[in-house]
């Protein structure tokens, strides 16, 4: 429901400012409407509950021993999901006027461009759905049905490109296991961040220029299968490591049995106390 309102107050708040700003760069006029539909509904569920914001969003502060492990995550969800969304455009491919239109809209030299994606989009993206709605669905349906529906939430709101969404459901399946696993809102919000930095230099990579008959290389190929491999072990690796720090937070406890519920009160968060 609260996705649902966000989703309309995002849309009038964009008509909005086509019709107020329409000098404004056009990143600002798509993306600012939607993060300040975000802020409104991470403020109402939070008013709404009653644990606070720490609660709420997992607000808990991020160990350094995390650190390492998380660089390595990084390193292979940008490796895993940039290959696969570029195979994905291989196999589908991207009608030119709206490539146009996206290399356009990330402009990666624009100040804008790097605030919204670096700075803001992470922050309120991730106090909404690792935030305010993970934490609320994993207290009533278990942490592996809340991180599945975040993610087809999180993939469904970057519906303007159509082509992203599978990189982008399994990218919120481990933003939303992190969190969960660490209890800390700041874990996804930093590698959110830097994953969004590393995708806006990629975007300068010259991968449109080759032509379908270059991709059938057989180096191409095998530099491709190889990418998807090492950023697959190395974000197993890091996932691995990240367990055994944590013990598996609440993936380690016993899912919800909606035959059998458990009493009221009980929770599958990590104690965010500390």
């Amino acid at each position: 429901m609260v996705l649902a309102a966000t989703l309309v107050v995002g849309y009038w708040l964009l008509e909005l400012t086509e019709w107020l700003f329409p000098g404004w760069p056009e990143i600002v006029r798509l993306a600012l409407p939607t993060e300040i539909a975000f802020a409104a509904a991470i403020a109402f569920v939070v008013w709404r509950g009653d644990g606070g914001w720490k609660k709420s969003l997992a607000l808990k502060p991020l160990e350094r021993r995390s650190i390492p492990p998380l660089i390595l995550i990084l390193v292979g969800s940008v490796t895993v999901f940039s290959e696969l969304y570029v195979v994905i455009q291989r196999l589908a491919p991207v009608p030119e006027a709206y490539a146009e239109f996206l290399r356009g809209l990330l402009d990666t030299g624009s100040p804008e461009a790097i605030i919204l994606a670096v700075i803001l989009a992470p922050l309120l993206e991730e106090g909404l759905f690792r935030g305010a709605v993970l934490q609320g669905l994993t207290r009533t349906r278990g942490p592996r049905s809340a991180s599945t529906w975040t993610a087809i939430f999180f993939a469904v709101f970057h519906i303007y490109n159509p082509w992203q969404l599978l990189p982008t459901f399994f990218l919120g399946l481990v933003l939303a296991w992190l969190v969960l696993t660490t209890g800390s809102l700041w874990a996804s919000v930093a590698v959110h961040g830097l994953f969004n930095a590393v995708s806006l230099l990629l975007i300068r990579l010259p991968t449109n220029d080759i032509s379908p008959s270059q991709w059938a290389v057989p180096w191409v190929v095998s530099a491709i299968v190889l990418a998807l491999l090492a950023g697959s072990l190395a974000l197993l690796v890091g996932m691995a490591w990240i367990e055994r720090q944590t013990g598996g937070g609440p993936f380690a406890e016993p899912e919800l049995d909606a035959e059998d519920p458990s009493p009221p009160g009980t929770s599958y968060l990590p104690d965010t106390s500390s």
